[in-house]
């Protein structure tokens, strides 16, 4: 297996352990080609690397599902790559099938009937990537809600990374990785990952993946306390005494070290940074193999007796 393909299968059965499920083709909108699945757009179908629906759908809102592009680029992914994303979001939410008999009804005002009868999706589009973001596709992705994800920061990635190789082809326009030959190898500690894994939705709608330091399985608390350990490091949520490392996403990572210039302000404005970005988060996660989904929210008055200490 190649390394594009491993960190598609990585990121798809993450989602799939906490309950995402595969979206189904169905031979017309949505259809498996010579590259894999395709999503139909106004221009053209679309490979679509990993195509999932949520757990559960958000009341009175459209059905959404959301499409993650995988990148396992040498260089980390830019604008040029992100504004794609973007491109593919729109291309695929406003595809509809409209042949001639339709249009001729519609000039006629001969409305008979839904011409395709067929249920309707909102598609959200995610990038990751191997090797990170450059900073202007970082800001093009913020403004336009694209949501980006990388583990380089994860406890898992050295493995996953050792197990698929870092040789890449110097050939490749994109200069991708290869993967060792080791599958099963691979399917273990992608299971591994994937066992620990849980996702949290913040208040802002921003994807966190959490990583669970212990082997114990345990139901997240109501009330969980956040950590950090070096400025640039993963930092840790507590939650029922157990740990699970996160990376801290980049623009909430910017606005805490742009305002820190002494060690004393990264503590004051890493508590700003807790209470006023990851104060409350919706997350999914497994429990003896059933999916499970909590509101679970900051410990305040922890929070709050840190601030005095300080």
């Amino acid at each position: 297996m190649k390394a594009g393909k491993a960190f598609e299968q990585l990121v798809k059965t993450i989602l799939l352990h906490i309950g995402f499920s595969e979206v189904q083709s169905d031979g017309l909108y949505i259809f498996d080609g010579a590259p894999g699945q395709m999503i139909q757009g106004l221009a053209d179908a679309h490979n679509a690397d990993v195509l999932l629906e949520p757990p559960v759908q958000t009341p009175f809102y459209t059905p959404t599902r959301i499409l993650i592009e995988c990148k396992d680029y040498y260089k980390r992914v830019g604008l040029d790559t992100i504004r794609s994303a973007l491109g593919l979001r729109e291309d695929i939410n406003h595809f509809d099938i409209v042949d001639r008999a339709e249009l001729e009804n519609r000039r006629r005002n001969r409305r008979i009937g839904i011409a395709h009868e067929h249920p309707r999706f909102l598609y959200q589009v995610s990038v990751a990537s191997m090797s990170g973001f450059t900073i202007p596709g970082q800001n093009f992705a913020a403004t336009h809600r694209i949501p980006l994800i990388e583990f380089d920061k994860m406890p898992f990635w050295g493995n996953f990374r050792a197990v698929i190789g870092r040789s890449y082809c110097s050939s490749s326009a994109n200069r991708q990785f290869h993967a060792s030959e080791n599958d099963n190898e691979l399917y273990r500690i992608i299971e591994q990952i994937a066992s620990r894994s849980a996702v949290a939705i913040t208040s802002s709608g921003q994807m966190i993946f959490l990583y669970r330091i212990s082997d114990t399985e345990t139901e997240f608390d109501d009330l969980y306390s956040l950590h950090w350990n070096t400025p640039y490091g993963s930092w840790t949520m507590n939650s029922g005494g157990v740990d699970y490392r996160f990376q801290l996403p980049k623009h909430i990572l910017k606005f805490w070290l742009e305002n820190s210039a002494t060690d004393l302000d990264r503590k004051i404005n890493a508590i700003t940074c807790k209470s006023r970005f990851l104060s409350n988060m919706v997350v999914y996660y497994s429990q003896h193999g059933y999916p499970r989904i909590k509101m679970v929210s900051i410990d305040r008055e922890r929070l709050q007796k840190a601030l005095q200490a300080l």
